[in-house]
């Protein structure tokens, strides 16, 4: 007779079910998190590839260094110091599958469960998950629309130290930040710099957004202004070209470094996509880099202009952003954004509500838009539907006068 093994009781404490997801794309898909589908130079990073693998194809048959690919790591190397103004080796760069890895890896060498970590107020729900997962206790500082506000911030440090609670570390992403869209201002930057040597916490840097501007100039890196080796620096390829590459780096102290490879999950970073990536930006980096701005930029200036003709006057405010993947939709107090999200999917509108990002359990009435996937049109129409639909429900009244 068989019998169905049974795995109960044998679970770690914390594990959870978690359902397989299938994505689905509502006919305007806000929700996604996705650069433009239209600039992805699927040739040139094959051409990229063929020039890797004949200037190094025999190597494939083994794993490549620990740390990346070395070519990759000396050209991300250069590319730090041009673009950021950061200075690092090639061996100070370490390739990671993805952003999200790097995180991961940082995560787990600064910190235990039950330790405490300061986040925005609204976080990218990735990181926001890989913390709470660890069993950290997430706390969001407030923000504005120049995003942390550091008097707040040195505020929220003193108290949670009084309670016993330290922060191991700020975690943020300043430049076009997911989910709000803000970019915060290098003076800021420089004023949370004074605030975390004050109270001894390093911040961890997540700039996987600052490529795809558009708008204005990129703001000072926090690894740029500080060079005691209090920061540590994340940042991505994937967001750049194609999530699907999941290539991501991060510089940290040798200290730090030596700590995080211990919690990698893989051998290391994908050798195939490093390759493409290597081979296609050294000749093409700022091409793609325009090629990008002129698509985000009208996709953005098309969210951003229907939301004023649909949302203006209702009370509803938003961030106008000067790259990135998205916007942030503040409606007033008590429009119920996160019970609506799948009434307004069927309706044809996707969005992800604002309460996922939300580690001080704030947001219901907020919504992450993503304007980096849609076309132009799809972005001006799709926030009309949404317009239309909350209109419905009731939720779109005129604000009353000051």
């Amino acid at each position: 007779m068989t019998t169905t093994f049974s795995y109960e009781g044998m679970f770690s404490a914390r594990s959870k079910e978690t359902p397989v997801s299938h994505p689905r794309h509502a006919t305007f898909d806000f929700a996604v998190a996705y650069p433009p589908p239209d600039v992805v130079p699927f040739d040139g990073l094959v051409d990229g590839l063929r020039k890797g693998l004949e200037r190094e194809g025999h190597d494939l048959v083994y794993y490549t260094e620990r740390n990346g690919n070395e070519a990759l790591r000396e050209f991300t190397a250069q590319k730090l110091a041009n673009d950021r103004g950061i200075s690092a080796t090639p061996d100070e760069v370490f390739m990671t599958a993805g952003s999200g890895e790097a995180n991961f890896v940082l995560i787990r060498a600064l910190s235990d469960p039950g330790d405490t970590v300061i986040t925005e107020q609204y976080v990218y729900v990735g990181t926001l998950n890989q913390l709470m997962n660890h069993g950290i206790n997430v706390v969001g500082t407030p923000i504005d629309d120049q995003g942390i506000i550091p008097e707040a911030l040195d505020e929220l440090m003193t108290d949670l130290t009084a309670q016993g609670k330290k922060p191991k570390f700020l975690y943020t992403i300043p430049e076009h930040q997911n989910p709000t869209g803000t970019t915060m201002p290098t003076a800021r930057r420089k004023q949370v710099i004074d605030i975390c040597h004050k109270h001894e916490v390093p911040i961890l840097e997540d700039d996987c957004y600052v490529d795809l501007r558009f708008d204005g100039e990129a703001q000072e890196a926090y690894a740029s202004l500080d060079t005691t080796g209090m920061v540590m620096h994340v940042a991505s390829y994937s967001k750049l070209l194609v999530p699907g590459l999941r290539l991501g780096y991060f510089v940290a102290p040798e200290e730090v470094t030596n700590r995080a490879v211990g919690f990698r999950s893989s051998g290391t970073a994908n050798h195939f996509a490093s390759l493409a990536v290597e081979g296609y930006l050294t000749d093409h980096l700022q091409d793609h880099k325009d090629d990008l701005a002129g698509s985000l930029g009208p996709k953005a200036n098309a969210m951003v202009t229907s939301l004023g003709e649909n949302f203006g006057g209702t009370g509803a405010t938003w961030a106008v952003p000067q790259g990135g993947c998205y916007t942030w939709l503040t409606m007033p107090e008590g429009t119920p954004m996160d019970e609506l999200v799948d009434e307004a999917f069927d309706a044809g509108v996707g969005y992800l509500p604002g309460a996922n990002f939300a580690p001080n359990g704030d947001g219901q009435n907020c919504a992450r838009l993503c304007f980096a996937y849609e076309t132009p049109e799809n972005n001006r129409d799709g926030i009309a539907r949404l317009a239309e639909f909350l209109d419905g429900k009731g939720y779109m009244k005129s604000a009353p006068a000051d």
